[in-house]
Parts: C-alpha cells; sequence; structure tokens
C-alpha cells in the first residue's frame, strides 16, 4: 500500500487501511528505521488522533515527532504486519517519491 509522509509531519492513511484503527487513535513509535503505527485498544488509553481529511474516510496523524533527522517527506510503500498488529512505514529509503 502507498502512504505519504507530508512536508508537514502527517502521515496520510488511506480509508481502507484507517479501518485497522476502530477507536480513531494509535501510537507511533521508531523501530530499526521504520516508523509503526499501532492502533490503541480503546479511547480511555489515549494515543494519537487519526483526523478525518475527507469524505472517503481518509485519515491523517502527525508523527512528526516521533521522526529522526534526515527523514524526508514523499510517497512510501507500508506493509501490514498481521503478527506485531502495526502499519509498517520504512522511513529511509532511496525510492522514496517526493512531494511535488
Amino acid at each position: 500500500m502507498k502512504l505519504e509522509l507530508t512536508s508537514t509531519g502527517y502521515l496520510h492513511i488511506p480509508a481502507e487501511e484507517a479501518v485497522r484503527f476502530p477507536t480513531g487513535t494509535a501510537i507511533a513509535l521508531v523501530r530499526g528505521g521504520e516508523l509503526w503505527v499501532m492502533p490503541v485498544s480503546h479511547l480511555g488509553a489515549g494515543g494519537l488522533l487519526l483526523k478525518l481529511r475527507n469524505s472517503r474516510g481518509d485519515r491523517s496523524i502527525f508523527v512528526q515527532e516521533f521522526l529522526p533527522e534526515g527523514v524526508a517527506p514523499g510517497i512510501r510503500d507500508a506493509v501490514w504486519d498481521e503478527q506485531y498488529g502495526a502499519l509498517r512505514i520504512p522511513l529511509f529509503c532511496s525510492d522514496v517519491m517526493t512531494e511535488k
């Protein structure tokens, strides 16, 4: 799947992937050169808010505070890791399509 990391620090998640976050909240962490975004199990647990972007149900989550220095904005190939229940997004790769 393709996700966009914007120059303003948001990760755009398409509606078909946003359904993996039923509470509308998530946690984010960096592991081994990847950003992992994981759903929060219930509303009272806190986390980052997935904001509604449009009527299709696409979402945005602010992740800039978790990103290491030097991460370029752009389109990335992400995968859902069923074992860990995490959306895994590579942060550093040579084939990142930059924003125009």
